[in-house]
């Protein structure tokens, strides 16, 4: 099963600013990108539950609000910022 992920405007402008002000932005973007996949393929699997559909979910240099819809196979990212691992 895969699941159609759409991400915010607010949630793509902050991940711009994020990118934009990081020491290194390449490690942003491949966060992002790993983030993405991951939630594609097992959205239910990743971070932590905060409501009935609703996870939290922290990388190495971000972290994401996001909602699952299983009866569209959809997954919106509502939420991104920076964590403080680094």
């Amino acid at each position: 099963m895969t699941y159609a992920v759409s991400w915010k405007l607010d949630a793509i402008l902050e991940l711009n600013r994020i990118e934009a002000a990081a020491a290194d932005p390449k490690v942003v973007r491949e966060a992002s990108a790993r983030m993405d996949f991951a939630l594609r393929r097992y959205p239910k699997d990743m971070g932590e539950s905060r409501d009935v559909s609703f996870r939290i979910w922290y990388e190495d240099v971000l972290g994401v609000y996001y909602r699952i819809d299983d009866a569209a196979m959809r997954v919106e990212v509502i939420y991104v910022g920076p964590t403080r691992r680094r």
